[in-house]
């Protein structure tokens, strides 16, 4: 099902399927600031990461002594229905919890919401992970919101963090699980070393499966359109990571921003959940809040 929201100045579309926006359209020129999906490419638009971010090695984890099996990155959510709780023309709350499905690779009771409210810049975008269990548990979440670079070349593109702030690259594979060093400590991390603190180019050459950073202060990173100087914002206030990726097939199409309270798995990964790097702890009735807010300037 397919929830319609809008305002004076957006429209948006947004699946019951992963709770996942469809696109953000500005009423002003029709633009559409959300990747639109095409499968030939990269067949979603801003997926709900949960319980975990990015890789699994192996396909699995093992969790309480049970192997539970993961066959696809980021976890479980962006794959499920949603039930929307709360609808009205600007405004909407979107709901998971856990199911013998989700019981299966994620043996615990929770309640993940996903609310969207347009606003006269953009959008505000609050995700909140409910402990419903009688046990802690550990989890990752996260946002990959693909923004459009609208048939623009990628040139015409570079990746701003707010405050022009050397980066800090998380050391990954090829494939996008953490280095470690020779004690097996990971993650490791070094100098991004770009030309300009804080600006990272959109290239033909792309990100291959991701640029990973940490200790970022920046209250958000955009995307910059040099020619006209127009930024599409989304907020990283308190995200411990951030990803930077966009389309491996053909001519760059968007580029993701994604804040991630949590990290890929690492190389040397022994499977168990509770020693996963990055995690976040919950404890019984206890909630965990996170903003991701995405503005157009």
């Amino acid at each position: 099902m397919i929830i319609k929201l809008e305002n004076n100045n957006f429209t948006t579309e947004i699946s019951t399927k992963g709770a996942e926006m469809q696109n953000l359209v500005r009423k002003s020129d029709g633009k559409d600031i959300i990747w639109q999906g095409d499968k030939s490419v990269w067949g979603n638009h801003a997926p709900i990461l949960f319980p975990f971010v990015a890789r699994c090695n192996g396909d699995y984890f093992i969790i309480d002594g049970k192997k539970c099996e993961y066959t696809r990155n980021h976890g479980f959510a962006r794959d499920l229905e949603w039930k929307c709780t709360l609808q009205n023309k600007d405004r909407a709350i979107f709901e998971l919890t856990e199911s013998d499905d989700t019981l299966y690779r994620f043996p615990y009771a929770f309640c993940l919401q996903s609310e969207y409210k347009l606003t006269e810049k953009g959008i505000d975008w609050k995700i909140t992970v409910k402990n419903t269990d009688s046990r802690a548990f550990k989890f990752a979440v996260g946002t990959h919101a693909a923004f459009s670079l609208n048939g623009k070349k990628a040139e015409d593109f570079v990746v701003e963090f707010e405050k022009k702030e050397a980066l800090t690259a998380v050391c990954c594979t090829p494939e996008c699980y953490l280095e470690s060093d020779k004690e097996g400590k990971a993650p490791l991390t070094k100098a991004y070393g770009e030309q300009d603190a804080g600006i990272v180019p959109v290239t033909n050459a792309g990100f291959g499966n991701g640029h990973l950073f940490s200790n970022i202060t920046s209250d958000w990173v955009g995307l910059r359109n040099l020619a006209d100087g127009s930024i599409v914002k989304i907020q990283t206030k308190g995200f411990p990571y951030f990803m930077l990726w966009q389309n491996t097939k053909g001519a760059p199409q968007f580029v993701c921003l994604e804040p991630w309270h949590g990290v890929t798995d690492s190389s040397n990964s022994d499977h168990i959940w509770e020693n996963k790097i990055g995690m976040n702890e919950l404890q019984p009735g206890k909630e965990f809040v996170c903003e991701q807010n995405i503005l157009v300037e």
